[in-house]
């Protein structure tokens, strides 16, 4: 899967595709309420070539990235993802980017893999100041 970041949009925004397609799978937009702190992305489909605003959310996440602490939940509010931090064995302290993701029969890990990857690029500080 490859995906790329939407330029024109006021709030993060990418498009996921299956391999060389030309038409996304899906998009994952960053919630931009403050008002309910716990959702941080929505993952939708994207309408047919003739309605392209046409969306459906199909996965919300909610958490802390930062503390690598989030659920991917279903359009029926069922946890098909987590991801969290990795526990240390043995008095071996781990970096902030050691993380588990735990996935559930219910979705394909190669779409919980491609939403790691978009959230670490969504929220990453080093990313936004390096630029």
């Amino acid at each position: 899967m490859l995906y790329y970041p939407q330029m024109l949009s006021l709030a993060d925004n990418f498009l996921v595709y299956d391999g060389e397609s030309v038409n996304p799978r899906f998009s994952v937009t960053k919630h931009v309420n403050v008002l309910n702190t716990k959702s941080l992305a929505y993952v939708s489909t994207i309408g047919s070539s003739k309605n392209r605003n046409k969306r459906n959310v199909i996965y919300e996440i909610q958490g802390s990235y930062a503390q690598k602490s989030c659920m991917v939940y279903d359009d029926k509010h069922r946890c098909v993802a987590e991801i969290r931090r990795k526990e240390a064995k043995g008095g071996v302290a781990l970096g902030g980017d050691v993380f588990a993701l735990v996935v559930q029969p219910s979705i394909d890990p190669a779409i919980a893999m491609v939403l790691v990857i978009v959230l670490d690029q969504m929220f990453d500080s080093s990313r936004r100041f390096s630029k």
